[in-house]
């Protein structure tokens, strides 16, 4: 990273020419980048190993609460909830739950 006389950080700018300046977006003033090369080199280049990159699952993971409820449009006594400040702070939560069987979702302002 470069800054400015003034302490600002230096940002690159390409003049209508196609060279790149570094520009203080505070005070306007330039920096030749070709005198400061070293601060656009790649300084160390990681590789990650196989352990490190990202895992993707593809099966559906439910990690949330299950109550015995019964569904208002099948009748089916599980299904999961969570919980949201839907009004002011002073007022509770509103309960939401999910139907573990048909998927229906109702809610209980408790």
């Amino acid at each position: 990273m470069q800054f400015c006389e003034c302490g600002t950080l230096l940002v690159p700018n390409r003049l209508e020419d196609g060279t790149i300046m570094m520009k203080c977006p505070a005070c306007g003033n330039t920096v030749n980048s070709e005198s400061n090369a070293e601060a656009f080199e790649i300084k160390q280049v990681i590789r990650h190993s196989e352990n490190e990159k990202m895992v993707v699952v593809d099966e559906e993971v439910n990690t949330m609460p299950i109550a015995t409820v019964k569904c208002t449009k099948c009748g089916n006594n599980e299904a999961v909830y969570w919980q949201l400040q839907t009004r002011s702070a002073d007022e509770a939560s509103t309960t939401f739950y999910r139907c573990k069987k048909c998927k229906f979702t109702w809610r209980d302002y408790g």
